[in-house]
């Protein structure tokens, strides 16, 4: 007759209840991560625009391009205050999630998707597919960070 699971953990469940925190700890990371990488990029593109490069990377975000042709290009101190103000606010939603705060994980998810549709006026197709995907990978950071929450302290 064998003993019923009474959810103490024995060597033989450990190690696969170990396995699925460290992998849940890692999309955890991941999906915070792209914050910083969208917080990045976006004050990355200004400055190659500021040096009249062609190079730009489709990561950033879209409601400085829509302002920007919205002003005609006219106002660059506008351009680069919002860039500032908003990389601030996307690093403090990659700290916030990194410490497993799923609500402000979720309003830093729903800012991202207002932006989207800002790519979407200012005709960024490429950025809006970009957006797409991080808002995925966003999606599945704070779907693991949830998950966690759930599961007992290790």
């Amino acid at each position: 007759m064998t003993k019923p699971d009474n959810g103490v953990p024995t060597p033989q469940n450990e190690a696969p209840e170990r396995s699925k925190r460290a992998q849940l700890e890692q999309n955890a990371r991941n999906g915070s991560s792209y914050f910083f990488w969208i917080a990045f990029f976006s004050v990355f593109n200004q400055v190659m625009d500021q040096l009249s490069a062609t190079r730009r990377f489709v990561f950033g975000l879209g409601a400085p391009q829509y302002v920007d042709r919205m002003l005609g290009g006219s106002n660059h101190a506008l351009i680069w205050g919002m860039i500032i103000v908003l990389a601030i606010i996307f690093v403090l939603f990659g700290i916030f999630s990194r410490r497993r705060n799923v609500s402000i994980y979720m309003i830093g998810i729903i800012i991202y998707l207002a932006d989207m549709i800002l790519s979407i006026l200012a005709g960024d197709i490429v950025g809006t597919v970009v957006h797409v995907v991080f808002t995925v990978l966003l999606v599945m950071g704070v779907i693991a960070t949830s998950k966690l929450k759930d599961l007992p302290p290790a």
